[in-house]
């Protein structure tokens, strides 16, 4: 076998290849980047509020319909193409081969989010922003995506076809965003504290108010680790 770091690199620098060569990546890029203008632009300057919050909240529900669409092609395309079987044959492990497509998917959803940081120009020309909030809120928006891309990349192992692929990660991201709203609906209070602590939006809500907890942090990493540990042990079944 490769050494580890070899075989991630190998198959790192084939999957962003893969994402600049189909329409997939820059219809992504280019939808995100136009509903995030959208958001500031009618934030900023229509109810007047110099703060990055109300986009970042926005930017949070957009991504959980982007990532998907990012996501959806990871593995499907590769069983579509006949290429799984070539790629379970290298001499690599396959916690390599997700790790590597995963850190590509993650590549390209980094690239995405710093290209909206040109939002923050006009903000910090004309308003008074909090430096804070918004790399706090920033950083929760990152460790979101990640937790996305994670879920969305092994629901892509899981079928041949990426439409079905986006199709059955859409609804467990939106049920992980608004799982919290199920609060009201339970009496017991070890109930309410267990929904709280798995919604997406009010662990997001926290880091965009500028709290930067640990508990928000750990569990997206649990989440993401979680997914690729399914993930990996799904294709070793499949090997």
């Amino acid at each position: 076998r490769m050494n580890s770091m070899t075989g991630l690199k190998a198959i790192y620098s084939k999957e962003i290849l893969s994402y600049f060569r189909s329409p997939i990546a820059y219809f992504v890029i280019a939808v995100f980047l136009l509903g995030t203008g959208y958001f500031f632009t009618y934030n900023i300057f229509l109810t007047g509020v110099g703060t990055m919050d109300s986009t970042l909240q926005n930017m949070g529900i957009l991504l959980l319909i982007i990532a998907p669409v990012l996501t959806m092609r990871i593995f499907s395309a590769e069983y579509n193409a006949r290429t799984m079987e070539l790629l379970m044959t290298l001499p690599v492990h396959t916690w390599q081969v997700v790790l590597g497509k995963y850190l590509g998917a993650v590549s390209i959803f980094l690239l995405m989010t710093l290209a909206t940081c040109i939002n923050l120009v006009p903000l910090y020309l004309y308003g008074n922003p909090q430096t804070l909030n918004i790399i706090s809120g920033y950083i929760g928006f990152i460790l979101l995506g990640m937790t996305c891309i994670a879920i969305g990349q092994f629901f892509s192992a899981l079928t041949e076809n990426q439409i079905v692929a986006a199709l059955i990660t859409i609804p467990v991201l939106l049920g992980f965003w608004f799982v919290g709203h199920l609060q009201q609906l339970q009496s017991s209070m070890m109930l309410r504290d267990l929904v709280a602590h798995l919604s997406f939006a009010l662990h997001f809500a926290d880091f965009i108010r500028g709290l930067l907890r640990s508990d928000g942090v750990i569990y997206f990493l649990a989440v993401i680790a979680s997914a690729l540990t399914l993930n990996t042990s799904y294709l070793q079944l499949r090997r």
